[in-house]
């Protein structure tokens, strides 16, 4: 890469190496070893880590080995399991009580972020339908199946492979950023408008939480604000919502008020 002049462009980091592109943030020559792809845009070793450019990243160092609500979630049934061996013991239902048991055990190391936990929470349902199924008849493996699908949705979780240190890929892990993280204001807006239709109160929020998302908006910010759709449909169910409890609250004021003009006349 050589300018007008015949000077060739030099890395800002290393001068004694030729550049061979320039970041795309701030401009600076950059040399193969510096430049740096982050989300198919390249650029300069410095401007690569900072957190607003690199913003997965962070996220991913933020969530990773944390636990989420699914491990919360399956931690409080695994309690719950602990109880219902308790009381099959005390109605003395003995074939019940390892099948509980075990299962709570597994949850109980899921909870703890055990690395085989997280495949034996689908092998659970599996293993302990079948179980039952022995014991108590085919009808147990509805409630069998039913677990298992909400296990293996679990297994799959994005926040779930993040706690148990998996690697997930870009497109997963942006996924779990937009819906955590890309403009809660218009998230919020969306659900206000939606409550608004059956609770009136809820417009005002609506409307408020609609606008301010809407306005956030930035698709060209980094990390890129959206959500736009989301504040426009609160907004919109907000607007709807007026008119509907608009009639319904209105109508028996506005028809009484016809009734006793009109009542006199011939």
């Amino acid at each position: 890469m050589v300018s007008s002049v015949g000077v060739v462009p030099r890395c800002a980091v290393h001068p004694e190496e030729e550049a061979g592109a320039t970041c795309q943030r701030c401009g600076a020559f950059t040399c193969d070893r510096c430049a740096t792809w982050v989300m198919g845009v390249l650029y300069c070793a410095t401007c690569a880590a900072r957190p607003e450019v690199n913003y997965l990243e962070v996220f991913r160092q933020e969530r990773w080995g944390q636990r989420d609500a699914n491990a919360w979630t399956v931690g409080s049934v695994s309690l719950l399991l602990v109880g219902l061996a308790g009381l099959a013991v005390y109605l003395e239902a003995w074939r019940l009580v390892p099948l509980l048991l075990g299962a709570a055990g597994v949850g109980a190391a899921f909870f703890l972020g055990e690395w085989w936990a997280r495949p034996g929470l689908v092998l659970t349902p599996v293993v302990g339908g079948l179980w039952a199924t022995s014991l108590y008849g085919p009808g147990a493996l509805v409630v069998a199946f039913l677990m298992f699908i909400s296990s293996l949705q679990i297994f799959l979780d994005t926040r779930t492979r993040l706690f148990f240190c998996v690697d997930v890929s870009e497109k997963d892990l942006r996924r779990l950023w937009n819906l955590q993280v890309n403009n809660p204001l218009a998230r919020h807006a969306l659900s206000a408008g939606v409550a608004s239709v059956a609770f009136p109160l809820m417009v005002p929020l609506a409307l408020v939480l609609g606008f301010l998302g809407l306005r956030a908006v930035d698709a060209n910010a980094r990390p890129p604000i959206g959500r736009k759709g989301q504040a426009l449909a609160g907004i919109a169910l907000g607007l709807g919502a007026i008119a509907l409890w608009g009639l319904v609250l209105w109508r028996p004021v506005v028809q009484a008020v016809f009734d006793r003009l009109f009542s006199d006349w011939p």
